[in-house]
């Protein structure tokens, strides 16, 4: 493999992921098809396929409103840590979805792979119209981080009253990945070879070598993968290629949203420019949107220094009908 692609695979695997510590799930047996157990904190998705999702404590017996969170790639339920430690007490249920083919994955051999982007799609219908049964009549949100947030743009944009929210959060959603991160012509080439013969090859990171890319303001991706359990160290070419096509279609799922939107953007962010994001803002379709800049912040702002303004931000939105300003 080239060192060029072997450049661009890396950032690829680096554009769309939290890196926050969660432990993995037990060999617990699983529920029945499209159930959702919170006592084993295990749930069924139409296929069959049994995921672990988090709840966090502290949740009133009527609660005023529940979010579920979408995390990105290698990430988990757990990087959200900083919205269920505080919404709770607020009167929010908080829920942690995670992602089939991540490193919470029940099933080891399917880490690092997706058959298709739409089985995330399909996951998160079916886990938001099983949260609410659990919660009737109370509004609903989905709070998506990097590739959590093209897999929440992209739900919302196909509709169903089963499942869909009153309002959508987008951090760091990475609609566009940096020029200098964009293949050439022949590097792309070289990619489009390999997604069509080798589909289901895995790409470890060992095998690219370690990066220096800095993901808050005082760590980077390599400090963070120290001490991360979910960590996924290989994924395959059919993966990057579901994931560049939520990517390349995002603008026309964005226009498609008619609920209220907040979205969380920084200027250091070294996978997506703060145009690119205003950029999308712009295409996205409902007239209820806001978008709130973090100055000091890098892709994981919920673990940057300004965590407080942005956790404040989301529950004011929240609070305040979907109106609230900048802080």
């Amino acid at each position: 493999m080239s060192a060029h692609l072997r450049h661009l695979l890396l950032f690829l695997l680096l554009a769309l992921g939290g890196v926050v510590q969660c432990a993995s799930p037990g060999g617990v047996a699983g529920p029945a098809r499209l159930s959702l157990d919170t006592r084993s904190s295990l749930w069924a998705a139409r296929d069959g396929k049994v995921l672990p999702f988090t709840v966090w404590p502290g949740t009133p017996p009527k609660a005023r409103g529940v979010v579920i969170c979408i995390h990105g790639l290698s990430g988990a339920a757990s990087d959200f840590w900083p919205i269920g430690d505080r919404l709770p007490k607020s009167g929010y249920a908080v829920y942690g979805l995670q992602l089939r083919g991540q490193g919470n994955d029940p099933d080891v051999k399917k880490r690092g792979d997706i058959r298709s982007r739409r089985q995330w799609l399909e996951d998160l219908e079916d886990f938001t119209a099983l949260v609410k049964r659990r919660h009737r009549g109370g509004p609903l949100y989905w709070y998506g981080e990097s590739l959590g947030a093209l897999i929440a743009v992209h739900t919302a944009a196909m509709g169903g009253p089963r499942t869909d929210p009153q309002g959508i959060i987008l951090s760091s959603p990475v609609v566009e990945l940096r020029p200098n991160l964009q293949p050439g012509f022949l590097k792309n080439f070289a990619l489009r070879t390999m997604l069509n013969f080798l589909p289901g090859q895995k790409i470890s990171l060992e095998s690219m070598g370690n990066s220096e890319v800095q993901v808050t303001s005082h760590t980077t991706h390599r400090s963070q993968m120290s001490h991360t359990a979910h960590y996924v160290p290989a994924f395959t070419l059919r993966l990057f290629a579901e994931i560049e096509q939520l990517i390349k279609t995002v603008p026309t799922a964005a226009a498609a949203l008619d609920v209220p939107v907040l979205v969380l953007y920084t200027p250091h962010d070294p996978l997506v420019s703060k145009e690119a994001v205003e950029h999308f803002f712009g295409h996205i379709g409902s007239p209820r949107k806001i978008k709130v800049f973090f100055p000091d912040s890098f892709h994981l702002i919920l673990h940057d220094t300004e965590r407080s303004r942005a956790v404040q931000t989301v529950q004011d939105w929240l609070d305040h009908g979907h109106r609230a300003a900048a802080p």
